[in-house]
């Protein structure tokens, strides 16, 4: 847990049970005689929609910890997802990707993907082979 104060762009938190990034960070004032509080603007990772967050300083985040790996192989591609292989261990993963990745990953492409909370994401696919 942290403290909405401490939050910075870039942290990531868990909100509404689908993991964030904070995207923006700004100190409002809400009515005339009101204290200060801060605005989070937030992006969800899964889902890509972004949310505005007004909360006291004091108030408590869930962080969330984001696992990278990259230079991962795709091995087979099954209908809607990836099967992606470790180079160094040989450990198969699934992991889910964007429509407009999907298209242009063919097998044995190198992937980045993340790790949030035992859900696999990839964020891009580049070009070389491994």
């Amino acid at each position: 847990m942290i403290k909405v104060a401490d939050a910075r762009i870039g942290t990531c938190i868990l909100n509404r049970g689908e993991p964030a990034k904070v995207t923006q960070k700004e100190r409002v004032t809400v009515g005339t005689h009101m204290h200060s509080k801060t605005r989070l603007v937030v992006q969800g990772i899964f889902s890509g929609r972004s949310e505005v967050l007004t909360l006291g300083h004091h108030e408590n985040l869930e962080d969330i910890e984001i696992v990278n790996k990259k230079g991962q192989v795709v091995a087979r591609i099954p209908p809607n997802q990836l099967q992606i292989m470790d180079l160094v261990s040989y450990d198969t993963l699934t992991a889910t990707v964007p429509e407009e990745q999907f298209v242009k990953i063919t097998e044995g492409s190198v992937v980045t993907f993340i790790d949030v909370q035992g859900k696999l994401v990839v964020l891009e696919s580049r070009e070389g082979k491994a």
